[in-house]
């Protein structure tokens, strides 16, 4: 029998925290009483691997495809009480039914995402099967919003392609359309209402840049109080008003083509649109055409999340001249990373009985503090 009250149990770590904080996750979800078995395919260090390798139990999978990820969890009728992993694995329904097959020893009670998102899993599959789903919102807000202005700046000021003009050795082309547009003076809108946003908001206003924010329908007049940015009723009013959009919304069924061309066309001549929440919400191929004619829609766009990601990543907006491109990096600092793994594994604590005490804090050595 397995579950949460239930010793020993075993968790598949898809993809352990990067680099050293590796070895602190894995010792701190041993002291929860799991068993980590650890996938190396994404640990790119020779001596990180070869150090996790004599402490634990490891395997070599692509996370990403769904019958390598199933047949894992499965592996070959053991089973997994708990998963762990950081990127948008395929937790699909076919994946979660063969998790939690009555015939495995251990059936997968808890899957836990250090990240905000959970778009790549089954919730409602999660939900009939009883596997529980955490995750960890807000822990790298500050990282995603910091890109946001950076991708804002370059996306007004040309840094980065005027860099690759003067590595061409290219001057004329490096100072075209000077001077630039500024954050100082320009109407940035928000599209979205969550902790990224809010921090969006915080830095732009620091630049003297005016916010407008227009959120889902709990953003309501009373919670917009105190705010830093000015509360809008519609999509359409933001688009039409801002030279700045920038998008921070979860991808859900209602945020799906949220910014299509229809919408793209409200935009002013000269403004900049920045995605760094889903891709789905802003339409590339839609987006990649609104560029190509400055008359219509967005002048600059910045984009950091992609219909195709990782190795096999394509997208119009690659070739387009007027977007700057990021690999969804947006939340990928090492303090946001740490700070999704340490709020994961108080949802673990939580979960498998130890609320009060959690996982104790451990140096990147994976050393217990209270001991050193």
């Amino acid at each position: 029998m397995t579950g949460p009250h239930c010793l020993p149990r075993r968790l598949l770590v898809v993809d352990p925290a990067p680099g050293e904080q590796a070895l602190a996750e894995l010792n701190a979800f041993a002291a929860l009483g799991l068993e980590p078995v650890v996938n190396l395919r994404r640990v790119a260090d020779a001596a990180l691997r070869a150090r996790i390798e004599a402490s634990w139990e490891t395997v070599d999978f692509d996370g990403f495809r769904e019958p390598e990820l199933a047949a894992h969890l499965e592996a070959e009728g053991h089973g997994y009480d708990a998963l762990k992993c950081r990127a948008g694995i395929p937790l699909t329904r076919t994946v979660l039914e063969r998790a939690t097959h009555p015939g495995l020893r251990h059936r997968l009670v808890l899957a836990g995402r250090a990240a905000a998102g959970s778009d790549t899993f089954d919730r409602a599959a999660a939900t009939r099967l009883g596997v529980a789903i955490r995750t960890t919102p807000g822990a790298n807000a500050a990282a995603v919003a910091e890109l946001t202005v950076a991708l804002v700046l370059d996306a007004l000021r040309g840094v980065s392609r005027r860099a690759a003009a003067l590595r061409e050795g290219s001057w004329g082309a490096a100072v075209e359309d000077l001077p630039t547009g500024s954050l100082a003076g320009a109407r940035v809108g928000l599209v979205g209402s969550g902790a990224i946003a809010r921090r969006v908001a915080g830095l732009t206003r620091a630049f003297d840049a005016e916010v407008w924010v227009c959120g889902s329908p709990r953003f309501t007049p009373e919670r917009a109080v105190g705010w830093p940015g000015r509360r809008v009723e519609s999509l359409a009013e933001l688009l039409a008003g801002c030279d700045v959009v920038s998008v921070h919304v979860p991808a859900t069924a209602e945020t799906v083509g949220l910014i299509g061309a229809a919408e793209l066309r409200l935009m002013r001549p000269g403004s900049v649109l920045v995605n760094t929440s889903r891709a789905s919400v802003v339409r590339e191929e839609a987006l990649h055409h609104a560029l190509l004619d400055p008359n219509r829609g967005p002048w600059r766009a910045a984009v950091d999340v992609f219909d195709t990601e990782g190795p096999r990543f394509s997208s119009l907006l690659a070739g387009n001249p007027h977007c700057t491109v990021s690999p969804h990096a947006a939340g990928m600092t090492r303090a946001a990373m740490r700070e999704a793994s340490q709020r994961l594994l108080g949802e673990f604590a939580s979960f498998f009985g130890r609320p009060e005490e959690g996982p104790p804090a451990t140096d990147p050595e994976g050393r217990s503090r209270q001991s050193s």
